[in-house]
């Protein structure tokens, strides 16, 4: 695997997560009723900000440059869907250090409560914390549409299909919220603390991994069908080409392990968390939320490796590509 491959996978991933982890802990936020419930959640808001700071890493090797177009975003926001990247996942980064810091510096039951004096600035803003993490979701929420329209230009037949877009949120809502329940249960496991707010987190985690399973399975089966369909003779090879390394060539194993640990395992350990849950054994529970994360992050790594790694850019085919669309017109 190159290392721009590497860059994309760690990219991608980890800020698409990120979101994730943020709207699961919005959500923990409007589920807590109580003090104590809140001092349960707390722990989940560690989750965020390091993430995306991991998939920020990715962006120092990142082949398109997302340094240069953080440096001339503000030029080219309009017309670069690198540029508007970018400038999204800093909006969203810096509304998540905010909606992070208020609650790991709640005056009552924040992790980083010992600090002094910002506790005490944070306690009188806290009416402002949900309003500050609903819009990081909003934000959030888009970065995944314009990262993936980054991606899908007709230079990389294999990623310009819907089914890209769908990845990626996929990514966000799947690994985010069950890398947030694992961080919990991991907590209930080591405390034995928090049962009610463990087990109203893990069945709305259930409920999105369950549907998120069921999409990306749909998707990975349309994938494979988009790219048997292809507008140019050149697309058409190279997308071929793509199907071939995914389905019997070097990348093959890897997508069969996708579809065994990332759909097959992530659904039974989905289906498996009802029955604890219902019989309220959340020393159970937690256990399969974790081994849940644990399969689903493994599976959305082999996924996105798969995907960039399969990718075949028509350059390679057609050296002077720019120069035969730009001679064709505004026909393609």
């Amino acid at each position: 695997m190159s290392s721009a491959v590497t860059a994309y996978v760690v990219f991608t991933v980890f800020t698409q997560m990120s979101v994730g982890a943020l709207i699961a802990m919005l959500i923990a936020d409007f589920l807590a009723k109580s003090k104590e419930d809140a001092k349960f959640f707390e722990t989940g808001a560690w989750i965020c900000v390091p993430v995306a700071a991991i998939g920020l890493i990715g962006i120092l090797s990142h082949e398109a440059r997302p340094i240069l177009a953080m440096i001339t975003m503000t030029k080219n926001v309009s017309s670069s869907l690198l540029s508007q990247e970018v400038l999204l996942l800093t909006i969203f980064v810096i509304l998540a250090v905010v909606y992070t810091a208020m609650w790991l510096l709640e005056p009552e039951y924040g992790s980083l409560k010992g600090f002094p004096v910002i506790p005490a600035i944070v306690g009188k803003l806290m009416p402002l914390r949900k309003p500050v993490g609903v819009l990081a979701a909003v934000v959030g929420l888009v970065f995944p549409y314009i990262s993936a329209a980054a991606y899908m230009i007709y230079t990389l037949p294999s990623l310009n299909h819907p089914t890209t877009i769908l990845f990626f949120y996929v990514t966000a809502l799947l690994a985010g919220v069950t890398a947030v329940a694992a961080v919990l249960s991991v907590k209930y496991v080591m405390k034995k603390e928090g049962d009610e707010p463990l087990a109203q987190m893990l069945w709305i985690t259930m409920g999105t991994a369950l549907v998120m399973i069921i999409v990306l399975a749909v998707g990975l089966f349309l994938n494979t069908g988009m790219l048997e369909v292809a507008e140019t003779e050149y697309a058409q090879v190279a997308q071929q080409e793509t199907l071939t390394s995914m389905l019997s060539g070097e990348y093959s194993t890897l997508y069969m392990a996708r579809w065994v640990i990332g759909v097959g395992l992530a659904l039974l350990c989905t289906i498996a968390l009802a029955l604890p849950l219902k019989n309220k054994s959340m020393a159970t529970a937690s256990m399969i939320a974790i081994v849940l994360f644990i399969v689903v992050f493994i599976g959305e790594i082999m996924g996105r490796t798969v995907l960039f790694g399969t990718n075949v850019p028509l350059g390679e085919l057609m050296p002077n590509i720019e120069t035969f669309y730009t001679a064709l017109g505004p026909t393609i």
